[in-house]
């Protein structure tokens, strides 16, 4: 993929390229920087007490990025808060060669390396996730599209022109995602992780337990929670790219002309952020409608029509501010999300209504 998302067929030169850059990556900074240790060595962690063993194990694991960051990130108390809703969602990504090769709607779950799922750490339970299962609700959300919860690929997109933040009312021009069994749900690394330590899915599919260990050990989400997962799947994302690099066939067939007239169709896979699908409708061979559920969408997305807040709202509530002037921990809580915003986050007193600080997240 070049710069921009357009994609293009790789030659031979193109593959070795990325092999020497994966390679590089690992080298120069995975490893020594990262990691302090071997690939080899970090992915023998299975549990909490093992990486807190592998921490001790050898002054490179304790000094190395991730070992300082673990020790900085209870130092300064990540882990107190930042909590969000309890419920994680991933659409699973990375389609099988062999089981891929006829795609369906319906057969995708099945096709996938890293499996799809919803985790309630209330119930301690994983289920798989299907397209049919999501809304979307615009109670809070500056669309004129009615109040109660659509199926996105049911939506026409009809913002509201010169509108106001009313935050008893429509505050955002995010909608706001959900499951209709679970409600919200949190998207992202820690979602994909908590996902990939179930017991769901096929047999063969991905499975890696260490994060939701930590997870229950250390009581549920967290700021520091959430960031672990992020690094964590460093590692396991840099094994799906040496995969995926020896599955080119370069003399295959690299495009297909679309020969639908009229059609639905939906596409997902997860991006850094979280879960991230399309909905299209086409009609006499061109789009009638498309819509997006972008990662950001389900983490900060505004209150639905339960009043339910959404992920980073609920990670909010609770998070002790040491100085209002210079409310650092609504930063750390907001950026743990990743959020894509491509705006500011205000404080705001809540009695006054007082701007108290504004900074970027994005």
């Amino acid at each position: 993929m070049v710069p921009g998302g357009v994609m293009c067929a790789p030659t031979l030169t193109d593959i070795t390229r990325a092999w020497a850059i994966l390679e590089y990556f690992r080298t120069n900074w995975l490893e020594p920087v990262w990691l302090g240790c071997s690939l080899e060595r970090y992915e023998e962690i299975q549990t909490y007490d093992d990486f807190m063993n592998w921490l001790d194990e050898d002054i490179k694991h304790r000094e190395s990025d991730l070992g300082f960051y673990w020790r900085m990130g209870l130092d300064i108390g990540l882990d107190k808060y930042g909590a969000g809703v309890g419920r994680y969602v991933t659409w699973g990504y990375l389609a099988h060669e062999d089981r891929y090769q006829k795609p369906t709607i319906e057969g995708r779950n099945a096709a996938m390396i890293m499996k799809s799922g919803v985790y309630d750490s209330f119930t301690d339970t994983h289920t798989l996730m299907d397209q049919s299962f999501a809304r979307e609700n615009l109670t809070h959300s500056w669309y004129d599209e009615g109040t109660a919860d659509i199926h996105p690929s049911d939506r026409t997109t009809k913002p509201i022109a010169n509108n106001t933040k009313d935050f008893d009312n429509a505050y955002s021009w995010a909608s706001a995602v959900l499951h209709k069994d679970f409600g919200r749900l949190e998207a992202g690394p820690l979602a994909r992780q908590l996902v990939a330590g179930g017991n769901h899915g096929e047999s063969w599919q991905h499975h890696d337990g260490f994060i939701l260990d930590v997870f229950k050990k250390m009581g549920g989400a967290n700021i520091h929670v959430r960031q672990l997962a992020r690094l964590h799947e460093i590692v396991k994302l840099y094994r799906q790219a040496e995969h995926c690099l020896r599955e080119f066939k370069l003399n295959d067939p690299w495009y297909i002309k679309p020969t639908e007239k009229d059609g639905k169709g939906w596409g997902a896979t997860e991006a850094a952020r979280g879960a991230l699908c399309h909905w299209v409708d086409i009609e006499g061979g061109k789009i009638k409608n498309y819509q997006v559920i972008a990662p950001g969408t389900w983490n900060i997305g505004p209150r639905d029509g339960q009043d339910k807040r959404g992920p980073i709202e609920e990670a909010l509530v609770g998070t002790p501010i040491e100085d209002p002037t210079d409310p650092v921990e609504v930063g750390h809580v907001a950026r743990s999300f990743d959020s894509c915003l491509v705006c500011t986050v205000h404080a705001h007193d809540a009695k006054t209504g007082e701007e108290l600080a504004r900074f970027r997240t994005a």
